[in-house]
């Protein structure tokens, strides 16, 4: 078995192909599955500075905070009907849990804080103007519980599947990513969900959103040199809008809110390219 944590050409290939070909059935785990059944290491946490002695004590502490999340006032019943919902996002969950529990212990997560916090900036941005522009009619207190239920489990998730698959996986270590494999892994993300029956009404507008906002994980990857950065700008973009839900917008607005929000990601896209084109080859912060 290789010591590279970088799958070969080939196989990057064939994933992208499996990944686009499952996008209709089972869109949650064939990445991981893939991985493993090669056998090769992930490299979630395998940087340049590792701690001698993982801090145990640190990654209980993460596994505590992420199941409080889960189950704060207004999400018992949420997380109670996930098992029989999705059971995969279930084994994702636990998955994700355990991923971020060993990277609290394992790497270092103080030099990546200022990384965190542009991430969380670059995600909240667009969804403000959005929420500025919608005007929806919601019960803060509700609403505030479900986005902490939503991000808790999305950061679990998607920091085993959709982000170790695209942007770990299919795009490699972070320090030598250019701006064409980033366009590339963009489009293959925006194709995966495209395809999906669940985004069959405008699949058009589902590939092009999608691909911007791939671009943007893959742009903060490349910069941070972390999947962990990528996966909280995920979370962070996904969790307020699947906490609105059905919650009742102001009328006609929906489609100019929509068009803002996509052009608020694609000027951060451009910026964070441009970001990218200026470094160069140069190497950042060890993955975590």
């Amino acid at each position: 078995m290789s010591s590279s944590p970088d799958l070969p050409r080939r196989a990057r290939l064939a994933l992208a192909a499996l990944l686009l070909l499952s996008a209709w059935g089972l869109p949650r785990l064939p990445g991981v599955a893939f991985l493993i059944a090669g056998r090769r290491p992930l490299g979630l946490w395998s940087g340049t500075r590792l701690r001698p002695v993982p801090a145990v004590s640190r990654g209980v502490v993460v596994g505590c905070l992420l199941a409080t999340a889960l189950i704060v006032d207004g999400n018992v019943m949420r997380a109670a009907a996930l098992g029989g919902v999705d059971v995969a996002a279930v084994v994702a969950l636990v998955a994700g849990a355990a991923a971020w529990a060993a990277t609290a212990a394992r790497a270092p997560q103080r030099p990546l804080g200022r990384w965190y916090l542009a991430a969380a900036a670059v995600a909240l941005a667009p969804v403000l103007v959005l929420l500025g522009i919608l005007h929806p009619r919601l019960a803060l207190g509700p609403f505030f519980a479900a986005t902490v239920f939503f991000l808790a489990a999305d950061v679990c998730v998607l920091f085993v599947t959709e982000e170790l698959a695209f942007r770990r996986a299919l795009l490699g270590a972070p320090a030598a990513l250019r701006l064409p494999e980033l366009a590339l892994g963009a489009l293959l993300f925006g194709g995966w969900h495209a395809l999906q029956p669940a985004y069959g009404a405008a699949p058009g507008w589902t590939l092009v959103g999608t691909a911007v906002g791939g671009f943007v994980m893959g742009c903060l990857y490349a910069l941070s040199g972390s999947l962990s950065v990528a996966v909280v700008y995920h979370a962070l973009h996904n969790a307020p809008l699947k906490a609105l839900g059905g919650a009742p917008v102001a009328t006609g607005q929906g489609g100019l809110a929509g068009a803002l929000a996509l052009a608020g990601t694609g000027a951060l896209a451009l910026g964070l390219g441009w970001m990218v084109w200026r470094r160069g080859g140069a190497g950042t912060a060890s993955l975590s």
